[in-house]
């Protein structure tokens, strides 16, 4: 814009109306501005390679892009969420829900007896099938406490709980000898009777999605940091629903 009627100047501390002159002044050269940094708005994927930090806790609030956790001693944490985090819900079943074929994991603890009582009951999705196969123990400081898994092959409802049986292929044992260890190519057939005494939790651990989300639900999430630092979820476990809505009086 022209100058043409009149240039402020300042001049120690004050303003001076000088006359202008019809010239056109000397063009300022546009000094480039600066680019700024701005954060994104979503969270991106979590960079590989990094261990994972674990949180356990009730959510308190999930937008989409971030989700809420309190955490013991009323800590919270915000995690980010992306198309690549994997959701699990985990789905409580009576003992007369599981189905002969449905791949197991039973943890189980043999008694002096000889007996095998299951500890808590794992149902695997059809796609698990395989995985971990075998009869072997899961505590070095306990061999008596095993892990079982395979498939149901039936469940006998009786007294304070009942009976699941689980077959199983296993490793390369001397003949005659019992099926016990994971699974090998060449390896034994077998089963076990396991105890079920009511209570024991049976999870049937099935794909979740967001919509499961909601606050009073408890998750466990495991997170690691993105390009930018943030804290983005891997993976999230609904380990237990959020509580149905009080009614209305």
């Amino acid at each position: 814009m022209r100058a043409r009627t009149g240039l402020l100047t300042l001049v120690s501390g004050a303003f001076i109306l000088l006359a202008s002159a019809k010239a056109d002044p000397p063009a300022v050269p546009a000094v480039p501005a600066a680019p700024l940094t701005v954060p994104p708005a979503v969270p991106r994927t979590a960079t590989t390679g990094t261990a994972p930090q674990r949180y356990r806790g009730t959510l308190a609030e999930f937008d989409g892009p971030f989700l809420t956790l309190t955490l013991a001693g009323k800590k919270t944490v915000t995690l980010g969420m992306t198309t690549q985090t994997r959701i699990v819900h985990n789905r409580a079943l009576m003992l007369g829900d599981l189905q002969a074929g449905s791949y197991v994991g039973v943890a189980a603890l043999k008694g002096a007896d000889g007996k095998l009582r299951a500890l808590g009951i794992r149902v695997y999705p059809a796609s698990m099938a395989g995985q971990g196969e075998g009869a072997y123990p899961i505590d070095p400081a306990n061999p008596m406490r095993l892990l079982i898994n395979g498939a149901i092959g039936g469940t006998t409802p009786g007294g304070a709980g009942g009976v699941v049986t689980v077959v199983f292929h296993g490793g390369i044992v001397a003949a005659g000898a019992p099926c016990i260890g994971r699974a090998a190519q060449g390896g034994c057939s077998g089963g076990a009777e396991i105890q079920f005494a009511r209570g024991v939790p049976i999870i049937a651990i099935e794909a979740g999605d967001t919509a499961q989300l909601l606050p009073g639900a408890t998750l466990n999430v495991s997170a690691a940091p993105d390009a930018t630092g943030t804290l983005v979820a891997t993976s999230v476990t609904i380990e237990r629903d959020a509580p149905p809505p009080k009614p209305t009086p």
